[in-house]
């Protein structure tokens, strides 16, 4: 989430280049184990690429299933921050699921495997990687939000820059908790955004922050990319049933946006 008083959910869904076959099945995305119980065996990727390793030196790696040059191509961040993790659910359940045909998902699991191996918002310098992202950049003081030394100073925030100018998505989602809402703080994002929250039968708002935004990854997609950028905020828990939903919703947000 962006701080306490906003309800903010990034939907990372950035949209680029897929091939293959029109429906693939993802294979099981890197580093947990799904909550899912007898998934149906998955396909190997179309496509894998580093996006970066971080400060520990993990691995943090983008999948690619469905058409690699489909029209519509969906970047989905399943974690951002390491004590959110409800969305590598919705990233798992992604990666179980056939693609319907003309759309094409970038799978990352988490961007931030150290903060969710120490179950803390920031990275493993203590970095809120989403106030490290150069558009409106400002520094801080140290803290739960603080944006390091300077604009991208980190290898997690670097490594989803280049991957993303790489891409160039249709979209990106990225998903937070826990307010429960869809953010449609970008007017260029707002008619995608809705339609998401209909699909997830969830609620929209415009998003503040815990004082100004700055720095966010959604305000430099709008800013530098010119594409849809979401925040997607789950619930504190995330069920099944919401991750089904959730998965559900992208499935159907990717026909809409190939209309």
């Amino acid at each position: 989430m962006r701080g306490r008083p906003a309800v903010a959910v990034l939907v990372a869904l950035a949209l680029s280049g897929a091939t293959a076959a029109a429906v693939v099945t993802p294979a099981a995305v890197a580093g947990t184990a799904s909550t899912a119980p007898a998934q149906q065996d998955a396909l190997p990727a179309n496509d894998r690429r580093l996006v970066a390793t971080s400060r520990e030196g993990r691995e943090i790696v983008a999948r690619h299933y469905g058409s690699i040059d489909a029209g519509v191509q969906i970047v989905v961040i399943g974690q951002m921050h390491g004590s959110e993790p409800g969305g590598r659910k919705v990233a798992e359940e992604l990666a179980a699921r056939p693609i319907p045909e003309g759309l094409g998902l970038w799978i990352v699991v988490s961007m931030n495997p150290d903060g969710n191996e120490r179950d803390t918002r920031g990275n493993a310098r203590g970095v809120d990687l989403n106030r490290n992202f150069p558009a409106r950049w400002q520094e801080g003081s140290r803290g739960t939000y603080w944006p390091g030394p300077r604009s991208a100073s980190e290898p997690e925030t670097r490594g989803m820059m280049a991957f993303l100018e790489a891409v160039r998505p249709t979209a990106v989602l990225s998903y937070h908790q826990a307010f429960d809402v869809v953010d449609i703080s970008h007017a260029l994002s707002r008619p995608a955004g809705r339609q998401l929250a209909l699909y997830m039968g969830e609620g929209t708002s415009s998003v503040g922050c815990d004082g100004p935004c700055h720095g966010t990854m959604t305000q430099w997609i709008d800013r530098r990319l010119r594409t849809i950028a979401i925040t997607v905020e789950l619930d504190d828990r995330v069920s099944r049933a919401e991750a089904e939903r959730a998965a559900t919703a992208v499935l159907r947000l990717g026909r809409w946006l190939g209309r």
